[in-house]
């Protein structure tokens, strides 16, 4: 397996440099971890998890006892000097989020950027996506999409993020927040007009429940999911309007 080598003279030191091995984990499921995932993580020596309590429940159902440091968005910055003292001693280290791929709305980029500066090898070991999972699961066109990230914020400023994307004739993929779901889903309406909507609710989970239809439907219904359920909402983008020529007569 080849392993990323930045150009340039590595700083000698008196161990070898360890590994640092992105790693991605079920976004719900915890039999969705990769074979791949399974054996790194039980042979790294260390796991900087973004969501120490959910990792060790991962790691207990798999039985895998693997040491864990927190690693999130309040001590990124603390952390990563302490992190990379233990990959130039040589150390194995894996980075996990709390579902899905580090880097995508989490705090991971620190880590692997300064890694990769001090020509630390970095490895990625692929797992589920609730980004592609949702893009798949939603049937609408997946050649292009957007994904734009968590939702929060006063109704101005969602407003002002909406009004961005009216024009956006590629497939949409957002993050709301369970608790602000219905005023996002009525500031979408107001914004981008009733389209069509796939929202799925905790994907891959036992509670998991997918809605489809148009906004105004989804309204309607009501969706009221658990205030830590994870949501992930595809609508589909705007369609261009032909322009038709005038022909001038003379």
């Amino acid at each position: 397996m080849g392993r990323e080598r930045s150009q340039g003279k590595r700083t000698q030191s008196a161990h070898p440099a360890g590994t640092l091995f992105i790693v991605g984990v079920p976004i719900g499921h915890p039999d969705d971890l990769t074979i791949r995932a399974l054996a790194t993580l039980r042979r790294v020596d260390l796991i900087a998890a973004k969501n120490p309590q959910a990792t060790r429940a991962l790691l207990a159902h798999h039985g895998i006892h693997t040491t864990i440091t927190t690693y999130d968005r309040n001590n990124a910055t603390d952390k990563v000097p302490i992190l990379m003292d233990r990959l130039r001693q040589g150390c194995r280290v894996a980075l996990v989020s709390d579902c899905g791929m580090p880097v995508v709305y989490d705090p991971g980029q620190l880590l692997i950027t300064a890694a990769s500066k001090a020509q630390i090898s970095v490895e990625v070991i692929p797992g589920a996506s609730a980004v592609v999972a949702a893009a798949a699961l939603a049937g609408m066109d997946g050649n292009a999409f957007v994904f734009d990230g968590r939702w929060t914020g006063g109704v101005k400023a969602l407003t002002g993020r909406l009004q961005l994307l009216q024009s956006e004739p590629r497939t949409m993929i957002f993050f709301p927040p369970a608790q602000g779901l219905r005023q996002f889903l009525t500031l979408l309406q107001r914004t981008l007009g009733n389209r069509k909507v796939v929202m799925a609710i905790d994907m891959t989970r036992s509670t998991e429940k997918i809605l489809r239809g148009r906004v105004q439907q989804l309204l309607s219904n009501k969706p009221c999911p658990e205030h830590a359920s994870h949501v992930a909402l595809v609508v589909e983008g705007a369609r261009l309007r032909r322009k038709t020529s005038v022909k001038q007569s003379r």
